[in-house]
């Protein structure tokens, strides 16, 4: 742990919320993702991350008379700005994962959005460290093989939660800023070609895209975050 790096074992891209997200849809996306913490973003800058835990506490009282009806109701109403923790505690990508975990004890708490330049590249949290120290005590990296992660062609950065089935013409690497997937035929026009793998052709194929940007990797990542 104490040479390993936050950019190792961060989950990437995050899942972000705005502060004007409803409760009810923050956590449809946790469930839909199978985590506890969502960073909120206002106009690309990190102003607060909002947990589980917020949201069970802005829920009506077991002892309301609401119905169930008024109670989603008022979830579908209320928004993110009235609960989340507002300037969270952040790491930079380089910071050593034994800082993380000293930060996460020192202020009890459960991740770190991982942040450069006010732009949030990731999340760091316990089970993230879990897995870090059953790859130790294991002697070899703890790969969950059925989970993906992209890797960066252009520069090695591992990219976690995406899939080559998710992955969008315009999803850029948040390290070097190069697209991970970019047709037709990709980078052709920029002297990095893969045209299809066919050196001869002269224009791109229309409808076809290739994986030049984007390797998998056997890499665990965590969903339980």
């Amino acid at each position: 742990m104490q040479t390993s790096s936050v950019v190792d074992w961060m989950s990437t891209p995050p899942i972000l919320v705005r502060p004007t997200t409803p409760l009810a849809e923050a956590e449809r996306i946790m469930q839909h993702w199978h985590v506890r913490r969502l960073p909120v973003v206002e106009h690309g800058r990190l102003i607060g991350i909002v947990s589980w835990g917020d949201l069970r506490a802005a829920q009506p009282s077991a002892a309301t008379t609401l119905s169930v009806y008024e109670s989603r109701a008022l979830l579908e109403q209320a928004t993110i700005a009235a609960c989340m923790t507002r300037d969270p505690i952040t790491i930079a990508p380089d910071a050593a994962v034994l800082a993380a975990a000293q930060l996460m004890r020192d202020h009890k708490i459960g991740g770190l959005p991982v942040v450069v330049d006010g732009r949030v590249v990731g999340i760091i949290t316990e089970s993230d460290l879990f897995r870090l120290l059953i790859a130790d005590a294991s002697g070899a990296e703890h790969a969950e093989h059925h989970q993906a992660v992209l890797v960066c062609w252009h520069c090695g950065t591992l990219s976690r939660r995406q899939s080559f089935e998710t992955l969008g013409p315009d999803d850029m690497c948040w390290r070097c800023h190069y697209h991970l997937h970019r047709c037709e035929n990709c980078r052709y026009f920029d002297r990095i070609a893969c045209l299809l793998d066919r050196p001869d052709r002269q224009s791109a194929v229309p409808g076809q895209h290739c994986q030049s940007f984007a390797l998998l990797s056997t890499r665990a990542v965590s969903h339980d975050i």
